[in-house]
């Protein structure tokens, strides 16, 4: 039976791209799906089928295309205040969108927690949580663990002011949950698109988690991409959306492959001008986007910032990865990556010409390593995706 879902997502790639693959598979079955989002995202859910509701986010300039270069503790604490401020305008809007048409599932982004567990209380349906990051239960929690790699303390101003604007927001609303239930990163149900056997304290979890692992869109699936014909092996680069503002570190890997026995492919995407990096030797090139599936599925090594969605990628297409990451979210993933034996980490102030070839080349000659990620490729492609999310979903009503 064909049923309402309402979706809330915040405007980032990394976090929008499964939620629009999961709403794919949504209207494919029948469903209906209303999709809060940015002006800016709009026709990429237009594209899905879902009827796309443009809306005024406070995080767009936050979480714009090469927006940083370092992120500090303070940033980090600040940023879940501006967070909950998001969930705070997202409440009234819903309801006064679905005031004659309550949606029968809200799916809303881990970001916006508060707004999705609020709706579902006051609409009394499903809410479930869509977890671009690391699953969190009484065993193990994403948030904490991010926040003490970033070296936020408890009785930091903004986590005071986190507690206290939670507690008013629950009681303007008039539901009933702690301030620590709203904004954890913890779920009563979400999706996570990792598999349970990359997941800290996998096992712990039960079926309220559903471990999906990546989320594609059929025409991304179905990219294709022109390898380079030279006969050297390949190495993609590229720094994600939210931190590829890297004046020194693009530069660095042209200079790194310069006359190497390599191939490099980098996308810088809208946070650097190609034309800063002078002249290219003929053995590097460099792009705004490609499409980095079909890309991955031809590399050798993938160098990464470690977005679980580009992790991901990596594993699903069995290409090793170093790993480079930006932020404290990022450095968690790439422990746990390397944990696993699934990847070399590479410290982003370490990074030097001799550094990054040097990874380069342990991470494609290492044979055990590229065992591991192809085994962790079976197991991520088994994870069942958006097809298993949306089942997930369906299994609710």
């Amino acid at each position: 039976m064909p049923r309402h879902i309402v979706v809330l997502s915040i405007p980032a790639h990394g976090h929008l791209r499964p939620l629009l693959a999961v709403t794919e598979q949504l209207v494919r079955r029948g469903h209906r799906v209303s999709f809060l989002t940015s002006e800016d995202f709009a026709p990429a859910v237009r594209a899905t089928g879902a009827t796309a509701l443009p809306y005024d986010s406070l995080l767009t300039e936050a979480l714009g295309p090469g927006q940083y270069q370092t992120l500090t503790s303070d940033m980090l604490a600040w940023s879940g205040v501006l967070f909950l401020q998001e969930s705070a305008q997202l409440v009234p809007l819903a309801r006064q969108l679905f005031a004659d048409d309550v949606p029968d599932l809200v799916l809303y982004d881990m970001i916006v927690g508060p707004a999705g567990r609020a709706l579902g209380q006051l609409w009394d349906r499903p809410a479930v949580q869509s977890t671009p990051s690391m699953a969190s239960n009484a065993h193990y929690s994403q948030k904490r663990t991010v926040d003490v790699d970033s070296g936020v303390p408890d009785d930091h101003p903004a986590v005071v002011e986190l507690h206290h604007q939670a507690e008013q927001f629950a009681a303007d609303l008039g539901i009933t949950a702690s301030p620590e239930y709203l904004v954890d990163w913890g779920a009563d149900r979400s999706l996570v698109y990792a598999p349970r056997e990359f997941q800290p304290a996998g096992e712990t979890f039960g079926e309220e988690t559903t471990f999906v692992g990546p989320c594609f869109s059929a025409e991304y699936t179905r990219c294709s991409w022109d390898a380079p014909r030279d006969g050297l092996p390949l190495v993609v680069i590229s720094m994600g959306t939210l931190y590829n503002n890297q004046p020194d570190f693009f530069p660095t890997c042209v200079r790194a492959f310069d006359g190497q026995p390599w191939h490099a492919v980098i996308t810088l995407g809208n946070g650097l001008d190609a034309r800063k990096l002078g002249p290219l030797p003929s053995n590097v090139e460099v792009h705004a986007w490609i499409p980095q599936l079909a890309a991955l599925r031809r590399a050798d090594v993938f160098v990464t910032a470690a977005g679980l969605g580009s992790l991901m990628e990596s594993l699903y297409a069995g290409t090793p990865p170093v790993l480079v990451p930006q932020m404290p979210e990022t450095r968690v993933a790439s422990r746990r990556a390397v944990e696993l034996g699934l990847g070399t980490l590479l410290d982003p102030a370490e990074v030097t010409e001799d550094t990054l070839l040097d990874a380069v080349r342990a991470t494609a000659a290492d044979d055990g390593l590229r065992e591991r990620v192809r085994r962790m490729a079976e197991v991520t492609q088994r994870a069942g995706g958006a097809g298993r999310a949306a089942e997930a979903l369906e299994s609710l009503w």
